[in-house]
């Protein structure tokens, strides 16, 4: 009865090799090849083709498989760089394509449109992963921001700011208001798949606490709860409240904001530029205020934790977490490491 041998294909690489490496070596100390094979369970002609390789100079490596790189590609190393480079330097409307954003629907076209190859969008997937292009989350810019107002604030305005804040030793803070409410804010639980979980809210009142706070790059934050509508008093309030903390000088960066150039605000001001100065952001530019962070980060906080029973409760745990990112100013200087706010780092 015959010995069932070894399918040397079905073997992982290295098991290959090493078994090649054993043949070669059983060889050369003299041993017959029908006895190699017969030992080690393998088939004749796989024993004679490894030591015929061993012989030619080619070793006992396990030798690449499959196809060769760019094999069975159906564009060009020039097709794929220009459209590599279209995809970086354009927007899909700017070259007449209806999408708002590069997705692999809109790649595809852009080859059928540039070369006349329509590829699968699974094979547009692979040509994107091939070139180090991940799906990603688009940053949200308005659409009536003016680009070259953001480009001469990155590059004089607050360049200036910070010149004369260092003459001066005023400290430079970023402001912004924000509102957390009783029913916007719970947190996520698993379940079975299928059985989504109930969380037992009271909406005959929804409780609203509105904030307004600045942060520096220092690390430190400081803020004021408000029930009312944002108003003039209002935001000289927290002023007087900024001055009185700081014990210096106050550059405060605001966005534009109506109430922020209001001409109660402008008036109370007017005597006390020996002790605050305000400054605007760019119009319809958020993304450049680094306290906006800080309300992203509120807000994840609050909505990890339990949920809004009523407005005590709501103001305890506002409260409570406010005062516990005040005790960490490194995690408040962390939000001056993201990309549009390395600026005021």
């Amino acid at each position: 009865m015959e010995t069932e041998r070894i399918d040397a294909r079905k073997l992982e690489p290295a098991a290959r090799e090493q078994l090649r490496r054993t043949v070669i070596r059983m060889h050369r100390q003299g041993h017959k090849q029908a006895a190699i094979a017969e030992e080690l369970g393998l088939r004749r002609p796989t024993v004679t083709a490894w030591i015929a390789r061993a012989q030619a100079g080619l070793g006992v490596k396990e030798a690449r498989r499959g196809r060769r790189l760019g094999d069975g590609r159906r564009l060009t190393p020039a097709q794929e760089e220009r459209i590599r480079k279209d995809i970086v330097d354009h927007t899909p409307d700017q070259l007449k394509l209806r999408f708002a954003l590069w997705n692999a629907q809109a790649v595809r076209a852009l080859i059928k449109a540039s070369f006349g190859i329509d590829l699968p969008v699974r094979s547009v997937r692979n040509y994107l992963k091939r070139w180090g292009f991940t799906p990603q989350r688009p940053l949200k810019r308005a659409f009536e921001q003016k680009p070259e107002a953001v480009q001469k604030w990155l590059s004089e305005e607050y360049p200036a700011i910070a010149a004369r804040a260092k003459a001066e030793g005023a400290e430079i803070c970023w402001g912004d208001e924000t509102a957390v409410s009783s029913v916007e804010h719970y947190p996520r639980g698993y379940a079975p798949k299928g059985k989504t979980p109930v969380l037992v809210l009271s909406q005959s009142k929804r409780e609203r606490i509105n904030l307004i706070s600045a942060i520096t790059n220092q690390g430190t934050l400081r803020f004021m709860m408000y029930r009312d509508t944002l108003s003039a008093e209002v935001l000289i309030k927290f002023l007087q409240r900024l001055i009185h903390e700081a014990g210096r000088k106050v550059f405060l960066v605001l966005d534009n904001l109506r109430v922020h150039h209001s001409r109660k605000v402008r008036e109370w001001l007017a005597d006390k530029l020996d002790k605050i100065e305000l400054f605007f952001l760019p119009s319809y530019s958020p993304e450049l205020n680094p306290d906006e962070y800080l309300n992203a980060d509120l807000k994840a906080r609050l909505s990890a934790a339990e949920p809004v029973r009523d407005a005590a409760h709501l103001k305890r745990k506002v409260l409570s977490h406010l005062h516990s990112i005040q005790k960490q100013p490194a995690r408040i200087r962390s939000y001056f490491k993201a990309e549009r706010i390395k600026y005021a780092a």
